[in-house]
This record gives C-alpha cells, sequence and structure tokens, in this order.
C-alpha cells in the first residue's frame, strides 16, 4: 500500500449539553455526505518512498543493480499512529550487509585528500543553506534559535571530525553529517506544519531521506554508507528545487543572513535578569584605533615581554569594556567578565596572535583552524565573521572572540542560571569557556561527569589560569610564552 485513508465507523452530533445526536432528520440529512467526505481522505504516501528509492543508491554506491532493486521492493509502511496533532508512520526496507573489507585502506592520495575537502564543503555549505532556508519559512523565534543552536553546535563537531585520523577521516565526517541531520529533523517538522496548504508535505520528503541515512548508518560499517556529491545535490534539490549548486557552494565570505539569525537570537531571547540589559551588534567592521593596535604585526619574544604583554593585556581588557558598556552589563558581572577574557586568551593562545615560520611573520592558526589571539574557529565562524581580519587584525581578533564570550555568558550561562550552583558566581566563566571550546550544547561540560579526559583537563587548566587571573597575577602568562620560547625552534 502506497497511502492512507479513513474508513469511518461511526458518525454523531452533540447538542449543548455534550450528549450524542445519532438520529434525527437534520442528522439523517447530513450523515451521508459526511461519512461520504471522510472516506474520500487520502494521505499519498508515494512521494515518500520515491524519495528514499531516488536517495538511496547515492549513499549505497557498492550496491549492484539487482541488490539496490531487493531494498526497493522491500520498502513497506507500518505502524501507523494518530495523535490530536500529527499522523505517524514507519517505513521499512530491508538492507544486507556487505564483507568486510580483507586489507585496511591506504592512505588517501593527494588526490583523494582534495576529494575528502570539497565533500566536506559541500556538507558544511548544505547543512547551512538548510538553516538558512528553514529558518526564512518560521514566525517563531524559538525554532530560528534552536536551528541556530543546531548548527553552531554542528559546526563545534565538524571541527573535530576534521581533526580524526586520516584512517577513520570518513567515518567521522559522514557520522557528523548524519548527526547534524537528525538533530535539525525534529525542529524541521514543526516548522513544516506551520506551511500553508500541502506544502509541508513536500518537506517530509527530506525527512524521509534523512531519516532513513541515519537509520542505515546506525547498522554500523558493513552496510557501506557512503555520501556522494550526488547524494548531498540530491538532498539540496529535495530541500529547494532553486539552485542547488549555490546551496552548496562553499564561501568565507560573511554571510548576512547568518548574521542575522544571530542578531535575532540576541535580541530576542535575553534572560531574565534586571540586571542585565542587552543590546546588540556584530563585531564592527570599522573602529577607532586604539593605543593597542601598536601590538598588530608585533610577535612575542624572550627579549620583548616585558612591554608586548601589557599592551595585550591593555587590548583585552578595552576589548572586554567596551563590550560591557555597551551591552550595559551590571557591574557585578563586569569584572568576572574581564577576568573570563584574559584568562580565554591565555588559554587559547598564551596571548598570541602571529608566529614566525620560515623567518616570515603568520597568524597563530591551529591544525583545527583556530585563529590568532582568541583562537576563534575559522570552520565553526565561517560567515559569521570576516576571516581575513581574524587572522590579520589583533584588535578585531580580540573583539570577535570577546563578543562570542559574551554571548555564551549571557545568553546560555546565565540563562542557565550557572551561578546558582556549588561554586557560585565563577560558574558563569567557567560554563561560558566550556561552551567557547566546546560549542553551546558543552554550557555545563565544567561540572559534568560524563566528559572525556582531554575536555575535562581543559576545563581544568581553564579554571587555573582563571583563578590567577581572578588573583591578580594575569602576568603569569609570561611562562607559558618563556616555556614555548626557550625549547627548540
Amino acid at each position: 500500500a502506497r497511502s492512507v485513508t479513513f474508513e469511518p465507523r461511526g458518525s454523531w452530533m452533540r447538542d449543548t449539553d455534550g450528549g450524542k445526536i445519532l438520529g434525527g432528520p437534520l442528522w439523517n440529512t447530513a450523515t451521508t455526505s459526511l461519512i461520504s467526505f471522510f472516506s474520500g481522505f487520502a494521505l499519498d504516501l508515494a512521494p515518500y518512498t520515491k524519495a528514499i528509492t531516488s536517495f538511496l543508491p547515492a549513499v549505497l554506491p557498492d550496491r549492484s543493480a539487482a541488490q539496490m532493486q531487493d531494498i526497493i521492493d522491500s520498502l513497506s509502511f507500518s505502524d501507523i499512529r494518530v495523535s490530536q496533532d500529527s499522523l505517524a508512520v514507519s517505513i521499512n526496507f530491508a538492507v544486507e550487509s556487505l564483507p568486510e573489507p580483507a586489507v585496511p585502506a591506504a592512505a588517501l592520495s593527494p588526490d583523494e585528500l582534495q576529494q575528502f575537502e570539497e565533500q566536506w564543503h559541500m556538507m558544511d555549505a548544505l547543512l547551512v543553506g538548510a538553516v538558512k532556508h528553514y529558518a526564512a519559512a518560521t514566525e517563531l523565534q524559538s525554532l530560528r534559535n534552536a536551528l541556530l543552536d543546531i548548527l553552531l553546535d554542528s559546526r563545534y563537531q565538524l571541527r573535530d571530525a576534521l581533526t580524526a585520523p586520516e584512517s577513520g577521516a570518513n567515518d567521522a565526517l559522514r557520522s557528523w553529517f548524519v548527526e547534524s541531520w537528525h538533530q535539525l529533523g525534529p525542529v524541521v517538522r514543526q516548522i513544516a506544519l506551520e506551511q500553508d496548504g500541502q506544502e509541508h508535505l513536500m518537506w517530509f520528503k527530506v525527512l524521509a531521506a534523512t531519516d532513513a541515512l541515519y537509520a542505515l548508518d546506525k547498522l554500523g560499517s558493513s552496510i557501506g554508507v557512503q555520501i556522494s556529491a550526488e547524494g548531498l545535490r540530491r538532498l539540496a534539490r529535495m530541500i529547494n528545487a532553486g539552485d542547488i549548486e549555490e546551496m552548496l557552494r562553499y564561501s568565507e565570505d560573511v554571510d548576512p543572513e547568518l548574521q542575522k539569525l544571530l542578531r535575532q537570537q540576541i535580541e530576542t531571547t535575553q534572560p531574565k535578569l534586571s540586571a542585565v540589559r542587552f543590546n546588540f551588534s556584530l563585531v564592527s567592521r570599522a573602529y577607532a584605533v586604539s593605543p593597542a593596535d601598536e601590538v598588530n604585526r608585533l610577535v612575542a619574544g624572550k627579549d620583548n615581554l616585558d612591554t608586548y604583554l601589557p599592551k595585550v593585556a591593555s587590548l583585552l581588557q578595552a576589548s572586554a569594556e567596551r563590550m560591557t558598556r555597551e551591552r550595559k552589563l551590571a557591574s557585578d558581572y563586569t569584572k568576572l567578565f574581564e577576568n573570563l577574557v584574559l584568562a580565554t586568551a591565555w588559554q587559547e593562545s598564551c596571548w598570541r596572535q602571529y608566529v614566525i615560520e620560515n623567518k616570515r611573520i603568520v597568524p597563530l592558526i591551529s591544525a583545527s583552524g583556530d585563529i590568532g589571539l582568541m583562537q576563534v574557529n575559522e570552520r565553526v565562524w565561517r560567515g559569521f565573521y570576516d576571516m581575513n581580519k581574524l587572522r590579520w587584525d589583533i584588535t578585531y581578533n580580540s573583539r570577535t572572540g570577546t563578543e562570542i564570550l559574551f554571548n555564551y555568558m549571557v545568553q546560555y550561562a546565565l540563562k542557565r542560571k550557572e551561578q546558582t550552583r556549588p561554586g557560585g558566581i565563577n560558574n558563569l566563566a567557567r560554563a561560558s569557556y566550556s561552551a567557547y571550546n566546546g560549542g553551546p550544547g558543552q554550557v555545563t561540560r565544567y561540572r559534568r561527569t560524563d566528559v572525556a579526559s582531554v575536555h575535562r583537563k581543559v576545563d581544568q587548566l581553564f579554571w587555573d589560569k582563571y583563578q590567577q587571573v581572578d588573583a591578580g597575577k594575569k602576568m603569569n602568562v609570561a611562562k607559558c610564552l618563556g616555556e614555548e620560547l626557550s625549547g627548540p625552534a
């Protein structure tokens, strides 16, 4: 069967007291037409099976035509569930495992590495395009906020996936993509139900395809799931039949639509704290030159720390003061926020924007794409901020990282009332840094016990630095630089 219909078993009207009217001239006249009307209702499920059957070959490329046809022929519907708000139907299909490869995969060739990079670029671009498309289709700010949170958390997970060992990079990337779409599903369903007429039914084709992908991925590596460029194009086409190549285009340019999403979230989800008044504006592209700009293009060395470190401290403190002043943060939190900025820059970069490589001054960029003084990750914040300025303008980098920290503190840590838990007000700094390092979904990481040891260590190292800054010992950052500079070149 490829459709769902109603089969009326009975009908009645109710009087003003709630009692049933099962007969009489009025009901006898209407009942035949009503029964006929409800009997004629049909929900065509064929578009969803068609979406799955067109998508599966693109993600199961190692199947023969006969094997693929067997999968398609096995498609069926079951477990129909009706609620006040929805009709839920399970789609079933059978997939046989493939033999495990006898020989481990060889290291990727230069061409394969290029293909790998192009693939994750397309995946990230598609996820961004989907978030923008669905956000534009809803009037509910809570759903836009949910989409933005999913995107940011997904970007942090992408950063981690791309640092996986080369032998496991493809699996890590696929899992990241599949899990991101699984997180989007419930939000997209809610937005779809807002649409007029039958338009929302078309949206469910995407959900059917991505739910099938999620189910296949959960079956393990023996199923042989791969996400090809063609598979990404098919998904893009299901989301928006317009310019799919534009949806899949990866760019480092500032994206006004992403900036608008962030601005809307900040402006409409202020924590209900009388002490906090919050006005939002993304880091300005232009600003007055300050004395701290003297440190731009200056590299920290053992012979200049006495002059270098006070200038960077001044820059970081100015960025924090500017943020708390413009956003009108209550005085109770201003010192804490300044300490948070100083400790984060210490933890992330040892207060460095630049280093020397091959006798040239270059931005400090980590293997995972963290840039400069505040180590703002280019993969996480692509589209939100100017990547070139993050690399070559220490003031812009400082203000961007400070703004991200401020948003995490106000919109996440304060909103979750982290300051009311054991540890008090300083929890705001710890929670904000956990989010800065791991994403919005990691605000509580610093106090959880179910986190990886590497993350627990990172949070503890930050806390050690924060306590030193809070005790007036911010210049202890010199130890960090001295140890690095005294080691091998």
